[in-house]
C-alpha cells in the first residue's frame, strides 16, 4: 500500500550558522538550524502538502531529538529513523559571506551515526510503501554502510517498481573525483530521474559544451528516463530518453541564503513531475521553488504551497523549447 509520495535515507546535521556580517574566527554567537540534502527536499516537499518519510541512523540525544522534532513539525514522517544510545550528530559550520565574499563551509561530520550504519540491520522495505525514491551522491560518500544501504534501497525500490530520483550532489570534501564518479556510476545508471550539476558532470566525467549537449550526453551515458542539467544562475536543461529537450530560465530573487537551492530546485521539479510527468511543469516549479528558496535563511525551503502558486503564475515565460 503506498502511504507516501517521496522517501528517503541520509545524513541530517546540525547547522551552526554566523550571523550575517560577522566571522566564524570572531563570532560571539551562532543561529544553530539542520540541514540536510535529503532531508531538505523532503522538508520542501512535504511543506508543499507532500506525504513524505525520512529514515536515518541518530543518536538519543537532545541533538537527534531535535533533528527528528523539525523534521516531523515541518509535516516529513520520521517513523523509520534507527535509534541508537551512542553516537554523534554531524554538525557543519556556515561562515555566512556576501558578495564579493563566498560562504565558506566547515563540516565536523565524520564517525557520525548514520555513517556507522550496519547495513545487514538497517530497514529497507519502508521503500515500498512509497510513490518515489530519492537519493543523493552525498550518502554514499559518508561510509561503507551508508553506500551499501543506499544500494539496498534503490535494488528494494527496483523490485517494487517505485521510480528512482538521484542528485549526484559532489561534495570534494567528502571524496575525490575519480572514486566518486566510478561509485556514483550506477546510481545514476539506476535513476529514473537524474539531477546533476554542469560543475559536477565536468568535474566527475569531463563533460564540456553547451548546456544542451552536456545534458545529452549524461542521457546517453546513463540512460535515465529524464535527465536533468542544473545550471545555477542559468536555470536548468531537462531531455528526455523520448527526445524532449525543455530549458528552464532560472528566476530572478534577492539572495539571503543560497544554500538549500539545489534542494529546493529537485523537490520543485519532483512536486511538479510526480502526477503527470509534465517535464515542463517540472522545471517550472523546479525554478520557482528554488528562487524562493534563496529568500529564506537556513537550509530549508519554508514556502508553502500557495506562495509557489503564486510564484508561478506570475513566471509564465521560464520555458523555453
Amino acid at each position: 500500500m503506498v502511504q507516501w509520495d517521496v522517501v528517503s535515507f541520509g545524513e541530517t546535521m546540525i547547522r551552526l550558522a554566523v550571523p550575517l556580517g560577522e566571522r566564524l574566527e570572531t563570532a560571539t554567537r551562532l543561529e544553530v538550524g539542520i540541514g540536510g540534502a535529503e532531508a531538505n527536499v523532503l522538508v520542501a516537499l512535504a511543506r508543499l502538502g507532500r506525504r513524505a518519510a525520512w529514515a536515518s541512523v541518530l543518536p538519543r540525544n537532545p541533538l537527534g531529538e531535535r533533528i527528528v522534532r523539525e523534521l516531523a513539525w515541518h509535516g516529513v514522517d520520521t517513523s523509520w529513523v534507527q535509534w541508537v544510545e551512542r553516537g554523534r550528530v554531524g554538525v557543519y559550520y556556515l561562515d555566512t559571506g556576501v558578495p564579493p565574499r563566498p560562504t565558506a563551509v566547515l563540516y565536523d561530520r565524520a564517525g557520525s551515526a548514520v555513517a556507522q550504519v550496519d547495513p545487514a540491520a538497517f530497514p529497507i522495505d519502508f521503500v515500498a510503501g512509497g510513490r518515489w525514491l530519492h537519493l543523493t551522491g552525498i550518502t554514499p560518500a559518508l561510509s561503507v554502510g551508508c553506500r551499501a544501504v543506499a544500494e539496498r534501497l534503490m535494488e528494494r525500490a527496483r523490485a517494487a517498481g517505485v521510480p528512482v530520483s538521484f542528485d549526484v550532489n559532489y561534495r570534494s570534501r567528502l571524496w575525490g573525483p575519480d572514486e566518486a564518479a566510478r561509485v556514483l556510476e550506477p546510481f545514476c545508471a539506476g535513476a529514473t530521474v537524474l539531477f546533476c550539476g554542469e560543475g559536477d558532470a565536468r568535474t566527475l566525467w569531463g563533460l564540456e559544451g553547451t548546456a544542451l549537449e552536456v545534458a545529452e550526453r549524461l542521457a546517453g551515458r546513463f540512460g535515465a528516463e529524464v535527465t536533468v542539467l542544473t545550471l545555477g544562475e542559468g536555470g536548468a536543461v531537462a531531455v528526455t530518453r523520448e527526445g524532449e529537450r525543455v530549458t528552464a530560465e532560472a528566476l530572478r530573487a534577492t539572495v539571503i541564503d543560497r544554500v538549500g537551492a539545489g534542494d529546493a530546485f529537485a523537490a520543485g521539479f519532483l512536486h511538479g513531475y510526480l502526477d503527470g510527468r509534465d517535464l515542463e511543469r517540472g522545471l517550472r516549479t523546479g525554478v520557482a521553488l528554488a528562487a524562493l528558496k534563496l529568500t529564506v535563511r537556513g537550509d530549508l525551503a519554508l514556502i508553502s504551497a500557495a506562495e509557489l502558486e503564486a510564484m508561478l503564475s506570475e513566471t509564465r515565460r521560464t520555458i523555453v523549447r
